[in-house]
């Protein structure tokens, strides 16, 4: 398997950090492209017997199984993917009892298996050209905006601890 490199960009954002704008910047991966379902699909069913409808079929049918276990709590192991599991961002309290429900925020969090963690974690990393800063990211393809950060400048979610999954 050929070494992953990522071309990064500089991207800027402002955050208000004790009631002042400051701008500063990120870094933000170039991608290769997106690939469609069933693009995959028809890849993935190349030099075998399954025509690509069929094998496109049975991912869509695997699919849904794993939405069904996820809307029901359960933690999906995915394979070669990784796990999905049910989760929630939650401030972090010395005292337990300052925990309150109604600031916590479900969601469901992705942990990368061993091969993709380590793909990923292997990458080259260089700057990008200004040709290249004009290809789209992951975010622009999926239309998303900046991220955006809280107002007090704290990043730090919480509740992404996969203890217990491994």
């Amino acid at each position: 398997m050929a070494e992953l490199k990522l071309k990064i960009k500089k991207c800027g954002l402002v955050r208000k950090i004790n009631d002042e704008k400051i701008k500063g910047y990120y870094g933000k991966v170039i991608t290769n492209g997106k690939a469609s379902f069933d693009e995959i699909a028809r890849e993935s069913a190349k030099n075998t017997t399954l025509h690509p409808k069929e094998a496109s079929l049975a991912a869509e049918l695997l699919l849904e199984g794993v939405c069904e276990k996820i809307k029901n709590g359960i933690i999906v192991d995915l394979g070669p993917l990784g796990v999905l599991y049910p989760a929630v961002s939650s401030k972090w309290e010395q005292d337990p009892d300052d925990l309150k429900l109604n600031d916590m925020q479900p969601k469901v969090n992705y942990a990368a298996s061993n091969g993709i963690l380590a793909a990923v974690k292997g990458a080259s990393l260089s700057w990008a050209t200004a040709e290249e800063e004009k290809k789209p990211t992951t975010d622009e393809q999926a239309g998303d905006d900046e991220p955006e950060t809280p107002a007090n400048g704290d990043d730090n979610q919480g509740g992404d601890d996969n203890s217990g999954l491994e």
